[in-house]
């Protein structure tokens, strides 16, 4: 079904989750999940921590796929690799994109096809990045009826988030005050999904991935 950005629930200036998948310089794919922001009705743009093998992706191929998908386990899995049989995302998950030289998870309910516009450095006081401007080239949806909402879902995001921040800062002792905002908000988030979603996928994983989370901690 033909689709726009905006109609995808995309909005100016808002960063909204997603996963971006694109392939290595050997042809790997590799997807993990993004926060990326509407610039106008065309371009999306995405700020990659360059140490990161999307951004080595994507600045080799200049092109990625955008998918949304409401799976939280993709977002869990993509993020954390080591959560999958053999530390790698399962090869059934991809197929080739029409347009661009990068993969698309096969099941998702929306793909946006980009290629790379404009890269632009940006230093933060912790690591270095690049806002990526993409193009959409290419953008296809499934017919999806309205769905009700839950917190779950969201704070579940949220802790996967702010675990991947924990991953990045941990090393550093410099980064205490950060680190333990961080494992209070996945404490937090870990508590009210026990309480409005127990014995479903987002508990489920928020038992891993705060298991995970104390084992880094512990290798630390």
């Amino acid at each position: 079904m033909a689709a726009n950005l905006v109609g995808l629930g995309f909005q100016k200036g808002v960063a909204a989750e997603a996963i971006l998948s694109t392939y290595s310089a050997e042809g790997e794919p590799n997807a993990a999940p993004m926060g990326i922001t509407l610039k106008d009705e065309q371009h999306l743009t995405v700020d990659l921590f360059n140490s990161s093998q999307t951004y080595r992706n994507v600045k080799t191929n200049r092109c990625a796929v955008v998918n949304l998908t409401k799976d939280i386990e993709v977002f869990y899995r993509s993020a954390f690799k080591e959560a999958n049989p053999n530390g790698k995302l399962p090869p059934e998950w991809f197929e080739k994109a029409k347009l661009v030289n990068a993969p698309k998870l096969s099941f998702a309910d929306a793909t946006i096809e980009v290629s790379v516009e404009h890269l632009e450095l940006m230093a933060t006081k912790v690591t270095m990045k690049t806002r990526v401007t993409f193009k959409a080239e290419s953008i296809w949806a499934t017919c999806m009826f309205p769905q009700a909402h839950s917190r779950a879902m969201c704070l579940t995001m949220e802790a996967i988030i702010a675990a991947t921040r924990v991953k990045i800062y941990l090393p550093d002792q410099k980064q205490e005050i950060r680190l333990a905002k961080l494992l209070e908000v996945i404490n937090d988030c870990h508590q009210v999904i026990n309480r409005v979603a127990p014995n479903s996928a987002y508990s489920q994983v928020m038992d891993d991935l705060t298991q995970r989370v104390e084992s880094w901690r512990k290798q630390k």
